[in-house]
């Protein structure tokens, strides 16, 4: 967002940055950028040899959004419907252009949730359809891969697309290793090892920091006309978050995955709501219960759990010596 200052930020330089319009039309005074980008510019500002004239000038500017963002989500059965929906009807498209188009979006729509990725994340994915070879040699399948059960995606530092100008453009939080939602069944179903990358264009003359913004905007616009119940490409990561929990990953995977702190995915990605709280409920019911607990039921259901076939299946389940 900032420019690099030759030798110190001007006030006009602030000015044109602070007030610099939203992208997608909105109002700027009183939104949540306005306000982030404000006390961006005053921590700036303070480190400034020109400190007291900027923050001044940044004095009588009243930052404080008078207008909220209502956090959109969307549960796993109205996601899936959606989805399939959506599919078949792009099966019906005669313009090949078009139902292609439609095909890639849901494509990416079904990655964002299994894999909580920004649309932007998932198109620096360089294992896709070749395998992945760290320097150290360690092998990591293609997506596309039918042998691959892990379905590990690789995230490179840049994006498939570049700017007019041929320059190469940088994802949010660089380049790292995920793993999908464990759940082969819905895996399978949103058809996620046939990568279908949408074709991008970014607009001419946008800047590399612009161009990530421009795809993401694109996809939202794109499900919107697929008729998507949500709009916000937050509420597909909101979903993941939910559904790491139902499947019992550690509160700190789901975070790190993202790309993020797990503060922030506390704050920001966490689904809250009693339906969320029974999709979470559902999901730990089926999780691997404790030793004693499994002893319990044995026994109560006419086990025999001294007898070797017993011991055996017990010793392998929880690893005991």
């Amino acid at each position: 967002m900032f420019p690099n200052w030759d030798e110190y930020p001007s006030w006009e330089s602030f000015k044109a940055m602070l007030y610099t319009p939203l992208q997608n039309g909105e109002e700027l005074i009183g939104s949540q950028t306005f306000k982030e980008r404000y006390y961006t510019l005053k921590a700036i500002a303070k480190k400034s040899p020109s400190k007291d004239h900027l923050l001044k000038q940044l004095e009588p500017i009243n930052p404080k959004p008078t207008r909220y963002v209502v956090k959109q989500r969307i549960n796993i059965d109205a996601f899936k419907d959606w989805w399939y929906s959506a599919k078949q009807k792009a099966y019906t498209i005669k313009n090949n252009t078009v139902s292609n188009s439609r095909h890639s979006w849901l494509w990416v729509a079904g990655m964002a949730v299994m894999y909580g990725l920004r649309p932007t994340e998932i198109a620096a994915a360089v294992n896709l359809t070749k395998r992945y070879v760290t320097d150290d040699g360690v092998i990591i399948k293609a997506l596309s891969d039918p042998d691959n059960q892990d379905n590990y995606l690789v995230l490179g530092d840049y994006v498939y697309f570049t700017d007019a100008e041929g320059r190469k453009v940088s994802i949010k939080t660089g380049g790292r290793v995920v793993a999908p939602i464990p759940s082969p069944e819905m895996f399978d179903f949103l058809e996620l090892k046939r990568s279908l990358l949408p074709e991008y264009s970014p607009i001419k003359g946008s800047q590399p920091r612009t161009i990530a913004g421009g795809f993401n905007a694109t996809f939202s616009k794109r499900i919107q006309s697929m008729k998507c119940p949500v709009t916000q490409k937050y509420a597909f990561r909101r979903l993941y978050n939910l559904l790491g929990e139902k499947y019992g990953l550690p509160i700190e995977l789901p975070a790190i995955m993202m790309g993020h702190s797990a503060t922030i995915n506390e704050n920001k990605y966490k689904t809250e709501g009693i339906d969320a709280t029974l999709e979470v409920l559902k999901g730990c019911s089926k999780l691997p219960i404790p030793l004693s607990v499994a002893i319990e039921k044995l026994t109560a259901l006419g086990v025999d759990i001294d007898s070797p076939e017993a011991k055996l299946f017990l010793g392998v389940i929880y690893q005991i010596d």
